[in-house]
């Protein structure tokens, strides 16, 4: 297992044989009686109504990988090596069945015997506890890991704004399920800390540490008020980032580097006359380029069409954002971009192939209207 292909399918195929009915992924147009953001953000986002009994899941054990789309990223895209709009989030879910001895099982074969991944490397963090959750350290998830035999060195207790899913708990007035969880962080190696004596997971002085997978135990709900209590079931929620798992298997620390984006950054620079890391400004382009080029083919693919408000207003703006970015480098037709990004991904895809004149349509008459407003 090597390239992100392999990683896409390796995973669903590693849980399809755990027991696990595989899924499609879901629109990143969220479900009409979820107003909790304008896209969907997070693989289990799809899954809230099973994880709150609301609904029977399909299974009691599934596989997905989700598309997804997070706003507040948009203007850190193209900064540095990991920031990105759009991806992939592969993810399993137990809906009652198993529960945080089960994941980590299972996470920890799916690292060392099919990623094959240096378990030296490999560190994990835990809810540290949280006064204002009422919840105490999670020892219990301490006590698992060391069971499938990381040692206590490497299993880092941190604060509820880093290990409690969503950060920190729902915001004040909203509903959701919620739980501690526990991060697979991969080591880049010494030679990339910041020297501090304290540098480990968590640690935002560096690079030397990436976040790869989060294990979700979603075992309560939180009310309006902030209060917490127990779901009827203790679920399962994991979400393995595609791209930051094809980083570490490649061995680059950007993205960017990895073969998902190869196809994109070799016709930007073809297109352009530019290389990547040419510049500053070549490198933030192309970054930017390739990550918002692929969200605005997604985007359409499902539906979203631009406008001045709401998800039309988020394609609008990547739209924009991309071609001012693009003429930076002397590249021009923008709308060109997203038959690359169905090429690469209309396999895994088939909206896409399926959707590809509208979307190169939609994205030509946003450019030309934009060049009008120049």
């Amino acid at each position: 297992m090597r390239t992100s292909a392999e990683l896409r399918e390796g995973f669903l195929a590693f849980f399809e044989e755990k027991g696990h009915l595989r899924r499609p992924s879901a629109s990143l147009i969220p479900r009409a009686d979820d107003h909790s953001t304008l896209l969907t953000t997070a693989g289990m986002q799809p899954q809230m109504p099973f994880f709150l009994g609301r609904e029977p899941p399909p299974a009691p054990l599934t596989t997905t990988v989700q598309k997804c789309f997070r706003t507040p990223d948009i203007d850190e895209v193209g900064t540095d090596g990991s920031h990105l709009t759009f991806f992939e989030m592969l993810g399993n879910f137990s809906f009652g069945r198993y529960f945080k001895e089960g994941a980590i099982e299972l996470a920890t074969e799916f690292v060392q015997e099919r990623m094959r991944l240096d378990w030296d490397r490999i560190w994990v963090s835990v809810f540290a506890g949280d006064p204002a959750l009422v919840l105490g350290p999670d020892e219990v998830t301490i006590e698992l890991w060391e069971k499938v035999g990381m040692p206590r060195e490497r299993i880092v207790p941190l604060p509820a704004s880093e290990n409690f899913w969503p950060p920190g708990g729902w915001a004040i007035g909203v509903r959701g399920p919620c739980g501690p969880d526990s991060e697979l962080y991969y080591d880049w190696g010494e030679e990339h800390s910041c020297g501090e004596p304290d540098c480990a997971p968590g640690c935002d002085r560096c690079e030397r540490f990436l976040e790869f997978w989060n294990l979700v135990f979603m075992e309560f709900e939180q009310h309006a008020d902030g209060t917490l209590t127990p779901l009827s079931a203790q679920n399962i929620d994991t979400g393995l980032g595609l791209e930051r798992g094809s980083a570490v298997l490649q061995n680059v620390m950007s993205v960017y580097e990895t073969d998902g984006y190869r196809l994109l950054m070799d016709w930007i620079a073809h297109e352009s006359g530019v290389a990547y890391g040419d510049s500053d400004t070549a490198t933030k382009a192309h970054r930017v380029l390739a990550d918002h080029g692929r969200g605005m083919t997604f985007l359409v693919a499902d539906g979203v069409t631009p406008s001045n408000e709401g998800r039309g207003y988020v394609l609008r703006r990547i739209i924009r954002r991309a071609v001012q970015q693009a003429h930076r480098i002397g590249l021009h037709d923008l709308y060109r971009l997203p038959a690359i990004v169905v090429e690469q991904l209309g396999e895994a895809y088939p909206e896409l192939p399926e959707h590809a004149e509208e979307i190169e349509r939609v994205v030509k008459a946003e450019e030309e209207r934009f060049a009008e407003t120049l």
